[in-house]
């Protein structure tokens, strides 16, 4: 009877405690931890942030993108897990992960496509196939030119992408500085495939491939020498009018594009190992740093 007495005591006591103030939990609740206030969560979220970005300031992109997960995890419904996101997508691209890079990019991209930064994240998908097949031979200078395109092709299109849809966007004018390298770069490609065919004799293929390279790529470098080689292929074939008509749009594309020849001409010839062992003359290559992307700056605790 006596310890009935007890337990029901108890139970009052408990009961006028928590009644006192409905939102306040016993702190040994074992089925409920005690609840923070969505300010004490921001804090908590902006000083994750700091210590991730301040990572990422730092280049120890690898560490960046750990807190940036972590981040994410902890508190998904906050401003800087959204940053945290376009963060860590430049870190993951800085870290030489393009498949990753690219799959949170696409799903940034189809989960927030009004966000403000969205055209930095369109950005970088375009970084992202602009770099992946780059190597050592890249920054020496070699030719490199034979390889496949299909990369530099979506960079291409990626990079358009963004002009079309954020035509305001800061990143608008190197996007269409890496366009021009791109576009330069993947008609010098085509053109080893003509001079490809016509070292085999196959004039036929070769005339066609040079005709889709000068609609597809005029103002590339490489059109003239397409013109040039058009021009041949129709003799081979015995097409003296083609041939002329050939002749005459290579004299009028030197016409139109005299200043972009001249460029070209006397322009540099890339780097000293380049020069030293026959590279490629692409020098119109970007050379800039990728930006990384714009920060949030957290809360203050003191406010």
């Amino acid at each position: 009877m006596n310890f009935r007495i007890v337990v029901l005591a108890l139970t009052a006591l408990a009961v006028s405690a928590c009644s006192s103030d409905p939102n306040r939990l016993p702190p040994d609740n074992p089925f409920k931890p005690e609840q923070t206030t969505a300010r004490e969560q921001r804090l908590q979220a902006g000083e994750l942030y700091r210590v991730a970005r301040a990572s990422l300031d730092s280049s120890d992109f690898s560490t960046a993108e750990q807190r940036y997960s972590t981040l994410i995890l902890r508190f998904p419904f906050t401003d800087y897990a959204v940053q945290g996101q376009i963060d860590r997508i430049y870190a993951v691209y800085r870290s030489y992960q393009p498949e990753d890079a690219l799959a949170q990019a696409e799903r940034f991209l189809r989960d927030y496509p009004r966000h403000p930064h969205a055209d930095y994240v369109q950005y970088v998908k375009g970084l992202v196939n602009f770099d992946r097949d780059r190597g050592i031979s890249d920054s020496l200078g070699f030719d490199t030119t034979r390889r496949d395109t299909s990369n530099l092709r979506r960079s291409f299109d990626d990079f358009s992408l963004l002009i079309q849809r954020y035509p305001e966007s800061i990143y608008v004018a190197d996007a269409r500085e890496r366009m021009i390298f791109l576009r330069n770069r993947i008609a010098t490609h085509e053109l080893t495939v003509v001079n490809y065919y016509m070292r085999r004799g196959a004039y036929v293929a070769a005339a066609k491939r040079a005709e889709q390279l000068i609609a597809q790529y005029p103002g590339a470098p490489a059109t003239l020498e397409a013109l040039d080689l058009l021009r041949e292929s129709y003799r081979e074939l015995g097409l003296k009018d083609q041939a002329k008509d050939a002749a005459r749009l290579r004299k009028a594309y030197i016409a139109e594009n005299q200043d972009l020849l001249e460029t070209a001409d006397t322009g540099s010839t890339g780097s000293f190992f380049g020069r030293l062992f026959g590279g490629s003359k692409d020098s119109d290559e970007p050379s800039a740093e990728p930006a990384a992307p714009p920060a949030i700056e957290p809360e203050s605790s003191g406010t």
